[in-house]
C-alpha cells in the first residue's frame, strides 16, 4: 500500500472517497462564483444559496468527515463496529449532504428542511462515531480537541438551520427572531474557526501534531465558548453578548500564534509543501478574527449593520484563506507520496489562490468592482487545478491500493 494511504490509517479508503467526492461537488461552487464574481450574470437567491451551501457541506464538511476519520482511527484500531458505522457514514454523507444543498437551488418548500434532516442526522452520527473513538486514540493532541469543539457545535449550527428551513417552508415559528443570523454565524465562527486552527496545526506538525498541553486545550477551548456567545447573543438579540464574544476567539489566536511560532517562521514561502498552505490559513485566520472585532467595534456589535460586501469579505477570507488552504495542506501531505503527479501545479494553486484571493478580498472591503472582477477568475482557476490535481492524485492511490490488494490475492 503507498505510504501516503496508508498514513490515513485503516480508514484510508473512506476518507479518499470523502475528499475526492468534496473536491468533485465543489467544482460547482467555484464556477458559479466565477461567473457570479465577474459580473458574466446576476444569479437569484437561490443560486447563491447552493453556491454558499455546496461550498460549506459539499466541500468543507465533507472533507472534515474525511479528516476526523483518518485523526480518529489512530491509537488502538477501530473495531468491526467501528469500521462498519463509519463506512455507512461515509455513504450516507456523500448522498445527503450534497443532495440538500441541491435543494437551496430548487425549493424553498418543504424538500430542503427534510433534506436537511437527513444531512442533520449525517453530522450528529459522525459527531457520534467521534465521540465514540475518544477513548481510544491514545494521546489526545490539540487538533483533536479541536475536532470535538468544531463538530459538537456544528451539530447545533444544523439544527438551527433545519428549524430555520421549516420556518421558512412552513412558517412555523421555533426560533427567536435573531435564528435566521445564529446559523451562519454558528457555522462560520463556532465550527469553522476551532476546526481551520486544528487543521493548520496538524498541517504545521505533520504527521504527528503534539500532545495537548493545557495551551493547547485552552487554544480550542476558548473559540469554542466565543462562538457559543456569539450564537446565544444572536439568538437572544443581546448585542453585549454578541459584541464579547470576539475576545475568547482573539485569545485562542494569541495561544495558537505563540505555540506554532517556530514552525511558522520556519515556513520557506517558496518551497512546495503542505506548511506553507497552513500557514497561510493561520494567517488567514488572524485576519478573520481581526476583521470580527473590527465590526464590532464600527458597528457597536450589531452584526445587522455591517454592510453585505464586507460580510462577504469576511466569509470568503474563511471558506478560502482558512479552510481551504488547511484542507488542501492536508490533501498534499496525504498524496506527496505516489510520484506527487502534478507537482508543477502546487506553486500556480498556493500563489494563484493566494494572491487572488487578497486582491478580491481588498475589492469587497473597498467595494470596488474592478478588483473583485480581475481577481475571481485567477482564483477560481486556481481551485479548479486543485481540485483536478487532487482528484487525480487521490485516484491514482485507490487504483494503487487496488492493484496491491489484487496482487495479494489468493492466485493473484
Amino acid at each position: 500500500m503507498p505510504a501516503s494511504a496508508q498514513s490515513r490509517g485503516p480508514l484510508h479508503r473512506e476518507t479518499g472517497i470523502l475528499l475526492q467526492a468534496a473536491l468533485i461537488v465543489f467544482t460547482y461552487t467555484v464556477v458559479i462564483g466565477i461567473l457570479n464574481g465577474t459580473d458574466v450574470t446576476d444569479f437569484g437567491r437561490k443560486t447563491l444559496l447552493a453556491h454558499v451551501h455546496v461550498g460549506t457541506l459539499g466541500w468543507l464538511t465533507l472533507c472534515v468527515f474525511a479528516a476526523s476519520l483518518w485523526l480518529f482511527s489512530q491509537g488502538e484500531a477501530p473495531g468491526q463496529r467501528s469500521m462498519t458505522a463509519a463506512r455507512v457514514l461515509t455513504a450516507a454523507a456523500v448522498l445527503a449532504l450534497p443532495l440538500f444543498a441541491i435543494t437551496f437551488m430548487l425549493t424553498f418548500g418543504i424538500a430542503r428542511p427534510i433534506a436537511g434532516f437527513f444531512a442533520l442526522a449525517v453530522i450528529l452520527g459522525f459527531f457520534a462515531w467521534v465521540l465514540e473513538r475518544l477513548m481510544h486514540v491514545g494521546d489526545l493532541t490539540t487538533p483533536h480537541w479541536g475536532f470535538l469543539a468544531a463538530m459538537g457545535t456544528s451539530v447545533v449550527g444544523g439544527t438551527i438551520g433545519v428549524l430555520l428551513a421549516l420556518k421558512i417552508a412552513e412558517g412555523w415559528r421555533v426560533l427567536p427572531k435573531g435564528g435566521e443570523d445564529a446559523h451562519p454565524a454558528t457555522m462560520v465562527v463556532g465550527f469553522l474557526i476551532p476546526m481551520g486552527l486544528a487543521l493548520a496545526e496538524w498541517g504545521l506538525s505533520w504527521p504527528k501534531p503534539e500532545r495537548a498541553g493545557r495551551a493547547g486545550f485552552a487554544q480550542m477551548a476558548l473559540p469554542f465558548i466565543g462562538g457559543v456567545m456569539l450564537c446565544l447573543g444572536l439568538l437572544l438579540d443581546f448585542i453585549p453578548l454578541t459584541a464579547t464574544s470576539t475576545l475568547p476567539e482573539i485569545a485562542g489566536i494569541v495561544i495558537f500564534v505563540k505555540r506554532m511560532w517556530p514552525r511558522l517562521r520556519a515556513v520557506r514561502w517558496f518551497e512546495r509543501s503542505a506548511s506553507r498552505l497552513a500557514a497561510f490559513s493561520a494567517g488567514a485566520t488572524i485576519f478573520n478574527i481581526g476583521l470580527m472585532q473590527y465590526f464590532v467595534m464600527r458597528y457597536e456589535g450589531d452584526f445587522d449593520k455591517v454592510p453585505d460586501h464586507q460580510l462577504l469579505a469576511l466569509d470568503h477570507v474563511m471558506f478560502i484563506g482558512v479552510m481551504t488552504n488547511a484542507i488542501l495542506a492536508l490533501m498534499l501531505a496525504t498524496t506527496d507520496g505516489i510520484d506527487a503527479a502534478w507537482r508543477w501545479a502546487e506553486n500556480a494553486i498556493f500563489w494563484g489562490m493566494n494572491v487572488a484571493l487578497v486582491v478580491f478580498v481588498g475589492g469587497l472591503l473597498a467595494d470596488t468592482d474592478a478588483l473583485k472582477q480581475v481577481s475571481t477568475p485567477v482564483m477560481g482557476a486556481a481551485v479548479l487545478l486543485a481540485i483536478a490535481t487532487y482528484v487525480y492524485r487521490l485516484q491514482l492511490q485507490a487504483e494503487a491500493r487496488h492493484s496491491l490488494a489484487t496482487e495479494g490475492a489468493p492466485g493473484g
